[in-house]
């Protein structure tokens, strides 16, 4: 079980989208998650939401290979995350998913307040007019001070662990991201808070990875472990979908 580490799940689209692998990713969903993903106006989101909900159920088996990908049936707390409504198992799995063009990624820990977020770097986005809108003046002021090549990567850094932290605690955009300040260095990534947010910085640990040269993805522990909990890293297991 995943009570003492957390299993991270990465793919890359390109390198597993083979023909036949969306029918395949797409038995697995629910009826209610075809039905979804048939909304979508575009075909390469379609096909981004089925592997992404895909991938959660095989990461899931993965860690309780009890129960087959198909079993699990899924609702939603009260800001929205989704958790697993069934079935009880020994002990409870949480899980948090993202998706960002090209790559999908999931995280899958017994511990409640684990997040992950994947986003594609662009190179076109204005790093500073949009920090000025959404983020803390700290990380503003660090952005000012950067040159543009520099100051896009840690533009993705900040967006991805802010996401990141903001499912682990549940709360989706309910939090401001200015209401939290990210600060990055080789040593270390920390957490601070206005003082009117309940919560312990020294209670948070932060990991960034980077799937692809494209894509950055974070990953948010607030277990409260000593010095966060272990990260396994799992490559798409598609193979697991096929048999």
């Amino acid at each position: 079980m995943a009570d003492d580490r957390i299993e991270l799940f990465v793919g890359l689209i390109e390198t597993f989208d083979a023909p036949g692998a969306v029918d395949t990713c797409r038995r697995l969903l629910s009826v209610d998650e075809r039905v979804r993903a048939d909304r979508f106006k575009f075909e390469r989101h379609r096909r981004q939401y089925i592997f992404a909900h895909a991938m959660l159920r095989l990461a899931l088996s993965h860690v309780a290979p009890n129960v087959p990908p198909t079993d699990w049936s899924f609702a939603d707390g009260r800001y929205g995350r989704p958790f697993v409504a069934s079935p009880k198992i020994s002990s409870a799995l949480h899980f948090s998913l993202s998706h960002a063009d090209g790559c999908v990624a999931c995280v899958v820990s017994g511990h409640e307040t684990v997040g992950v977020d994947v986003e594609t770097v662009s190179r076109r986005v204005a790093p500073l007019s949009t920090a000025l809108r959404f983020f803390a003046p700290e990380e503003v002021e660090t952005l000012r001070g950067l040159p543009e090549p520099a100051a896009i990567e840690r533009f993705f850094d900040y967006w991805t662990l802010k996401e990141a932290y903001l499912k682990a605690r549940g709360f989706g955009l309910n939090l401001p991201l200015d209401a939290f300040a990210m600060q990055v260095s080789r040593e270390a990534i920390e957490i601070s808070f206005k003082p009117d947010i309940a919560d312990d910085p020294q209670g948070w640990r932060f990991q960034l990875f980077s799937p692809s040269p494209s894509h950055r993805l974070a990953i948010a522990d607030g277990s409260r472990a000593t010095g966060g909990l272990p990260i396994t890293r799992n490559a798409w297991p598609l193979q697991e979908a096929a048999e």
